[in-house]
């Protein structure tokens, strides 16, 4: 039996956050835009794509839904913090039950890649994909940040080098952890 037909596979799983969900998104990515402005902290991507605030927002409502519709999905808690913190102090969105750190990426695109910055500087053990758009996301798997981050998965989107990985690549967390072994 391979690990696609074992019933813990979340691959393709589709998560519709609630009511209640949503609102906590709302009020999480507000405020977390603000605190990111007040103390001159901005998008990357909005230095190349000149967003307006109300994208900008989006995309943090975005971003954290993926989160927590991927915390829902792992049935573990989602990160609430609002504070600055630089790169390095990052250590992702998620904790699994496992142990590893979680970075999940979320991106509207359905066939959208897993991409990271070749910047970041994170202490996360692997990366998610979520696609998808507020309020609804689907789970597209995982990468071990070592399969991620490296010279043969760099390119450029236009704004800069990046880690790109496609959905093709990216397997079940049973798959990762067997690789870690």
């Amino acid at each position: 039996m391979s690990f696609r037909d074992n019933k813990m596979n979340k691959i393709g799983t589709t998560i519709t956050l609630d009511q209640v969900e949503q609102r906590l998104c709302c009020h999480v990515a507000k405020v977390r835009f603000t605190e990111n402005r007040r103390n001159g902290v901005e998008n990357s991507l909005n230095k190349h794509l000149s967003w307006t605030q109300e994208a900008t927002v989006q995309i943090d409502l975005d971003g954290y839904g993926g989160e927590l519709a991927f915390c829902r999905l792992f049935n573990i808690y989602p990160d609430f913090t609002v504070h600055l913190r630089s790169t390095g102090e990052d250590k992702g969105d998620a904790k699994l039950p496992c142990g590893l750190a979680v970075d999940v990426k979320s991106t509207k695109y359905k066939n959208g890649n897993l991409i990271t910055g070749i910047w970041k500087d994170d202490n996360t053990d692997l990366y998610a994909l979520m696609v998808g758009e507020f309020p609804t996301y689907t789970f597209m798997g995982f990468m071990r940040k070592e399969d991620l981050r490296r010279e043969g998965r760099v390119g450029d989107l236009g704004y800069g080098p990046t880690y790109i990985a496609p959905q093709e690549d990216l397997t079940e967390l049973e798959e990762v952890k067997w690789k870690q072994k």
